[in-house]
């Protein structure tokens, strides 16, 4: 027996001693904590980030709309709406607006937000590889459902055909204690890209060309900030439909790019080129045919040391939609001198054949990297289907993962059961409360590129 299969073996026997049949014991479309619709349609990829925030007492989402059929629906008022839900945290109320409507009916196409000294929220958004603008708004202070006139900042790069040349899409935004703002964004050559504000995000420069990938498509990355100086990032080499993936990481700092234990690789390019590749970083997790990897989510503990979830497709790359019948989400924290990995739960099966490494999706908590949120169609210590009692059908549900020993093993406890619906994509927005605010899609899901019926939810939990 391998060591996975014995760490699989000894979490099933952990899972079933301390809680038999737990999720099938719970009442039909069980939802743990207070519960509450913000937004009757939304949904978001997850290479883009702060999709919500909580600002004041108000917790603020953003997303993209669906109304059928990405080709078909251009006769609807609502088709393709780029969103923001706003949920009052004192009284339960819950209200939307349209930040850019008609804009594209795609998940990809969700909004980064982004928290401002002045109680306004920054917004950036794009579309998915179609051209080289990025839009942003800003709210009026204190008021997330008022947006100020909408700015375009067009990126360096060539024209051309949607999803080639130098076309932008996934936003991630940074405030450094200087007043500048960051944005990561994929552009030149489909790779990893920046650009900053330093007037609150009213004007924009660009600034360079990160990490290139491996020309197959895109290199993904995550990211996350210290608050300080420093801003974290694990990334692949490409997307797993055209790699095998393994999973690596570095930081930067002071304008130097590092390695995990701090070595300089080199200093952060201010061009359109640049000569660092993603598989220059430390390596988190080496993938192979058998084990193809993908990055979920990456945060920093108190310490500032870094600790991240992936998923890992079992039964290799995609070949004719055949692919994704058994992946798994993996556990990753670095502990000042070595990454250590953990295989973690059972993720399902995917979405939809033509992502066939899409999964429901796993989110770290920020407060305590020993729990995280995931989303499953799978029991995540067996890999059996979850079937549920209100339908007799297979549904994501979202399970709380906590663990004693630093990721070795892990105990599950529902979140949702028994749904008529999938639980997907789960978000845990930087609160400072005692409380977790837990947001994710709730509903049905067919295609990143606008069909969609999935509600934005949101859980608050003690």
């Amino acid at each position: 027996m391998s060591a996975n299969s014995r760490s699989v073996a000894l979490l099933a026997i952990f899972y079933l001693a301390v809680a038999p049949g737990i999720a099938r014991t719970q009442q039909h479309n069980y939802v743990a904590g207070t519960f509450h619709q913000l937004n009757d349609n939304g949904a978001w990829s997850w290479i883009m980030d702060e999709r919500a925030i909580v600002a004041g007492n108000k917790l603020i989402v953003g997303s993209v709309r669906s109304v059928g059929d990405f080709e078909a629906t251009k006769s609807n008022a609502d088709w393709g709406n780029v969103e923001i839900a706003v949920l009052d945290l004192t009284n339960g109320a819950a209200k939307s607006t349209a930040l850019h409507r008609h804009f594209e009916q795609d998940d990809h196409d969700g909004p980064a937000l982004l928290g401002l000294p002045d109680q306004r929220i920054l917004a950036l958004y794009s579309k998915h590889g179609q051209e080289r603008k990025i839009y942003f708004r800003r709210s009026e202070p204190g008021n997330p459902l008022a947006w100020g006139a909408i700015g375009e900042f067009i990126t360096p790069g060539r024209e051309g055909a949607p999803f080639r040349t130098d076309n932008v899409t996934y936003n991630n935004l940074f405030l450094m204690p200087t007043g500048r703002i960051y944005n990561f964004y994929r552009g030149t050559h489909l790779d990893p890209n920046y650009m900053y504000s330093d007037d609150d995000g009213k004007l924009w420069t660009y600034g360079g060309h990160i990490f290139q990938g491996k020309g197959g498509y895109s290199p993904y990355l995550r990211y996350a900030f210290d608050g300080k100086d420093t801003i974290h990032f694990v990334a692949t080499e490409d997307h797993p439909r055209n790699f095998d993936n393994s999973v690596y990481h570095g930081f930067l700092r002071n304008d130097l790019v590092h390695f995990s234990g701090g070595r300089v690789l080199g200093p952060l390019s201010k061009s359109t080129e640049t000569k660092f590749a993603t598989w220059d970083l430390t390596k988190v997790h080496a993938g192979d045919k058998d084990n193809v990897c993908w990055i979920d989510d990456l945060k920093l503990d108190k310490d500032g040391l870094p600790y991240a979830v992936f998923s890992i497709k079992k039964d290799g790359r995609d070949t004719g939609g055949k692919g994704g019948m058994d992946i798994r989400f993996y556990y990753a924290r670095w502990d000042g001198a070595t990454w250590h990995t953990h295989p973690l739960a059972y993720a399902g099966r995917r979405l939809y054949p033509y992502e066939a490494d899409y999964t429901g999706l796993a989110a770290l908590d920020r407060c305590d990297p020993n729990v995280l949120y995931l989303s499953t169609n799978a029991d995540p210590v067996t890999g059996r289907p979850l079937v549920s009692a209100a339908d007799n059908q297979s549904h994501h549900e979202l399970f709380r993962a906590t663990t004693a020993n630093v990721g070795k093993s892990w105990h599950f406890e529902p979140i949702t059961a028994n749904s008529n619906v999938d639980n997907l994509r789960p978000i845990i927005p930087k609160w400072n409360d005692r409380r977790t605010a837990l947001v994710w899609m709730r509903g049905t899901y067919r295609h990143n590129r606008g069909d969609w019926s999935t509600a934005v939810v949101a859980t608050i939990l003690p």
